[in-house]
């Protein structure tokens, strides 16, 4: 497992991968506050808003990720 998760933030070259770890944070947290938001807010779930909110945080990373490898960052 912990060799899975190294794998997860580090390059080709076995560097760490900051890109790709902020991604991961960024997409663990949007998760949990809205977690956070329905279940201890008791706010209503909108999946349109929650869908439009994810696929920018993912475009966003995917994005940073491929600019970081083409301009060789």
């Amino acid at each position: 497992m912990k060799k899975f998760l190294v794998g997860l933030v580090s390059d080709v070259q076995g560097r760490s991968d900051e890109m790709a770890l902020l991604a991961i944070l960024g997409v663990l947290t949007f998760l949990g506050l809205q977690i956070f938001a329905v279940v201890v807010r008791q706010q209503h779930f909108e999946p349109e808003a929650f869908g439009l909110g994810f696929g920018a945080a993912i475009g966003a990373a995917a994005t940073g990720m491929g600019l970081k490898s083409h301009l060789g960052g």
